[in-house]
Parts: C-alpha cells; structure tokens; sequence
C-alpha cells in the first residue's frame, strides 16, 4: 500500500486555504496544497496593460456590473471560472476563481468582524473566534481610514478622501436620535506602512487593477511564507473529484492523483459545491445557497461640487449599518466610495452623453459624487444550486429574493434617503439592485451543527463524509450583511487549530 501524499491536502489557495494552511504547518503536518491558478500574476505586468487589458478589454461596453468586476483581471478570473468551472446561472451572476489567491485578487478588502449576537445560532461560540480574529488582522494588515485634521489615534490609518471626510462631520455634528443608523471610517485590509514584500499604499489609485504595491491583502502573499516552511508543498493543479478508500484520493484535470488521511476543502462556496457534486443527494429542490441582495446608490454633495477630488485609495471611505427590523440579523451594512478614485469609464459608460462629452462631464462633478453600496443578511435571498440535466457534472444556480423583500427594499430606500438629506446628500437616479450573486458573498451550503445530510461538524467536517472538512463560506451557518472575508479565515484558522491538535 502507497504512502500517503501528505497528512491533509488542502485545494485552494485562496483566504481560506492559506488561513487553514499555517496552524497545520506550524504542528508539524505535512500539507500539500492543490491550486488551479499559477505564480504570475497583474504585479508582473505593466500599468498600461493592467489598466486597459492586453485586449483593451477596458474598452468593451458595460455589462451593469460594479466596476471592480470590469477592470481586465477581474474579467480574466471570472471569465476563466465561468468556462472551467462547469456553473451556469439562471438568475443568478456565478462569482468565483481559479487564480492564485482566489477571490482574494479582486476582493472589496473591506474588514468587518461578527458579533455574539451574529452566530447566535452557530454551534460555536464568539470567544472561539476572537484568538483567530486577532491572528489573521495581525497577519493580513488593516488601516482605518483618518480624517487628519481633526487628528488620528494610534491605528494604522490612511487618508480620507475629501468628500467622505465631509460626510462624516455632518454625521457627528447630528446623529439620528435613534442610533438606527450608523456612519464610520472604513477598514480595509492595506497597508498605511511598509511590510517585507508589501509597500505601503502609494494613493495612486490602482487599487482595482491589481495593487502593484501589494499594499492591498491578496492571499497569494501568504504562500511566500507557507512555501518557506519544509512541511508545505504546493502544486499547479485544478482538482476534479474526491474519492474515498483507506483514505481520500483527489484527481486532477490532468490525470494525476493525491491521497491523504484527510481533506480540506478551501474551493470557495461555488468550486466546493462542484468538488461535492457527486458525493451529495442534490435533488429536485437543490442545495441551499445564501448571497446578500445588494443595492447601488449614486450620491452627489452639493457642498463638494466643482472640487477635485483628494488622493486616496479607491476601496471603501466609510462603513455604515441601518436597523430595519427588531431581528437579531434585521440590519443591513455598506459602504460608501469616492467615485473620483474609481475607474472613470464605467461612469461615463452610463451617461447619456457621448463619449468625450461624459468624460469632460464626469470630470467636472467627480470630486463631488460618492456611490454607496448596501448589503442585506442572506435570509432575504433565494438561491439553490442544482445539478445540470444536460451536463454529468455541471451545476446550475437558481437566483432569487425572499417574498416580500420588494417591499423591504423600497422601505429601505425611503429610510436611507432621510440619513442621505440629513447628511447633506442627494441620491442620484440610477439606484440599482443588483443580479444576484454578483455581491460574492456566499454561505450556508453545508452548514456548521446542521444533521442532515448537507450539515457539517463544528470543525467542518462533512456528516456524509468523515475525513472531507470544508473550511471556506459554505459551512456559515447563516449570512449577516456584515462581510464575511475576515470570518472565513478565522473560522479557518479555528478549525485548522483544531485539526492539528489530532
């Protein structure tokens, strides 16, 4: 009988995987990570390339989506994990990637830790969480955004940008009198100082093109490290199926295969469910899939108007939450961005304007324009995952709201438009709810404390399939509005901790 290839196997190398990847190694076991994507990257190209696409794929029409999706790498990742994949949407926008780093190469970077009453239901605890909270904001680097004229505490912070500062002041300066609504400097994983192989942000902007600098957090910057240690070992493969014996085997596209006593799954929510296909009773009503409805909103400040914008990065200004219900997950969160810091063609796109006319146009208000993204807890969607009839292993995902969440969105815009005149905005036509699946944010596939035949332990490990763990969004129990990157690490890194504990 064959040795094993390692004692876990992790496949992917994206947040969750690297954040599972170092308690393992730190213990002694021998980790072997599978990854479809390879080392070259949008650091080794030129701006020009990074910034327009070697395509000019800059250039093509807008598609609707945010424009962190239509920049070239995004659409090369996700046009790579649309044909690769075997997922298609019906209703439903399919986000995912098979880059090295996953979804870590075109994420928002935003920072947002749960609280107690967010994982009320989750068969763990908050104190289990808080230790693999602190390693992995220590590990990853977080600045808060500082308006510097009213000065700055001792956090790592970067510039507001003008406009956002603006805002701001007007919150302090008049509160809602019932703390219903709350407006506060973002946090974002990038670097205000320097860091071996990552410099600090340079305010130039290309923060959706890449981030030449590595100021931005990308995972890939974690196999640096991982890769220096003798116990890990990482392989350009894309895994196609599991199997079990003695142990578990994985097979990849190119034929090869892998065995280890235990696998980590790490695929993202969508590349978990299609390494699962075969190995759960999917029927008629499908899989479960939670995403957060999302809602765009183009805001102008008059107070602004006809200034330049001040330079910043272009991840999020301000953070926000607005209660809506008396629920302990009845709130939603967001985030509001300089526009000006934002890729221009996308704006301009969207007028009704030639193009050399929308440019000049858009030049003229952009100091003055801020778009705010919302996002709703994953109860108001409904999302299933579904295999494909005309395909053996091709899944399809079915996207939708929850009944009566028209009405609650519309609600929503009427509450929001009284916090935007009080804080001296103006909502700009153009509001949009966007498709779902294109907020990325996925969970509740296999969730965690759950018995039936979907559910998973504590530790991830799948009821089906002893020896499979999952450590990526599809074992959150539920989806707060909150964003969820930071959770899934550290739900990683608490699993990979006790894992390594065996």
């Amino acid at each position: 009988m064959n040795a094993p290839d390692a004692d876990f196997i992790i496949i992917g190398s994206g947040p969750a995987g690297v954040s599972a990847a170092f308690p393992l190694i730190a213990a002694g076991r021998r980790v072997l990570m599978l990854d479809a994507g390879d080392d070259a990257g949008s650091q080794e190209e030129n701006r020009s390339v990074r910034v327009l696409g070697s395509d000019l794929e800059s250039l093509r029409a807008d598609d609707g989506s945010s424009p962190k999706l239509q920049t070239p790498v995004s659409r090369g990742i996700l046009e790579r994990f649309t044909r690769d994949a075997g997922i298609s949407g019906d209703g439903f926008k399919p986000i995912g990637s098979l880059a090295r780093g996953g979804l870590s190469n075109i994420w928002g970077a935003q920072v947002s830790y749960l609280d107690a009453g967010d994982i009320a239901d989750w068969p763990i605890d908050l104190a289990s969480l808080q230790g693999s909270y602190e390693r992995v904001s220590q590990r990853i680097g977080i600045s808060t955004n500082a308006d510097f004229t009213t000065g700055a505490n001792s956090e790592a912070t970067l510039p507001l940008g003008a406009t956002a500062a603006d805002v701001l002041r007007r919150h302090k300066a008049a509160k809602p009198a019932d703390g219903s609504f709350r407006l506060f400097a973002a946090a974002n994983a990038i670097l205000s100082e320097a860091r071996p192989g990552r410099a600090a942000c340079d305010l130039r902007g290309d923060c959706l093109y890449g981030c030449p600098s590595g100021a931005i957090y990308n995972s890939r910057q974690d196999l640096l490290a991982l890769r220096k240690s003798p116990h890990f070992r990482l392989l350009d493969m894309q895994a196609v199926s599991l199997a079990r014996d003695s142990g578990w085997t994985v097979k990849t596209a190119d034929g090869s295969s892998f065995s280890a006593p235990r696998i980590i799954l790490a695929a993202g929510v969508l590349g978990t469910a299609a390494l699962l296909a075969d190995l759960l009773p999917i029927g008629g009503k499908g899989l479960r899939l939670l995403n957060s409805p999302t809602l765009a909103i183009p805001l102008l400040s008059p107070a602004r108007l006809l200034r330049s914008p001040t330079p910043t990065h272009s991840l999020a200004q301000l953070g926000l939450s607005l209660r809506y219900g008396d629920g302990a997950s009845d709130y939603v969160t967001g985030a509001i961005y300089e526009i000006g810091s934002l890729p221009a063609q996308s704006f301009v796109n969207r007028m009704p304007l030639g193009r050399k006319a929308g440019r000049a146009a858009f030049e003229l208000i952009a100091g003055s324009l801020l778009v705010a993204t919302i996002y709703y807890p994953g109860d108001q969607s409904r999302s299933s995952i579904h295999r494909d009839a005309m395909a053996k292993k091709g899944l399809t995902i079915r996207g939708g709201f929850a009944e009566g969440f028209e009405i609650r969105a519309e609600a929503l815009k009427k509450a929001l438009r009284r916090e935007w005149k009080r804080l001296g905005l103006i909502p700009l036509p153009g509001a949009s709810l966007a498709e779902p699946g294109i907020d990325a944010h996925f969970a509740g596939t296999l969730p965690m404390g759950e018995s039936g035949p979907f559910g998973t332990s504590p530790v991830g490990e799948l009821n089906l399939h002893p020896g499979l763990y999952v450590v990526d969004g599809s074992i959150l129990p539920d989806l707060s509005s909150k964003y969820i990157t930071m959770t899934i690490m550290a739900n990683a890194d608490r699993i990979a901790h006790r894992l390594a504990a065996l």
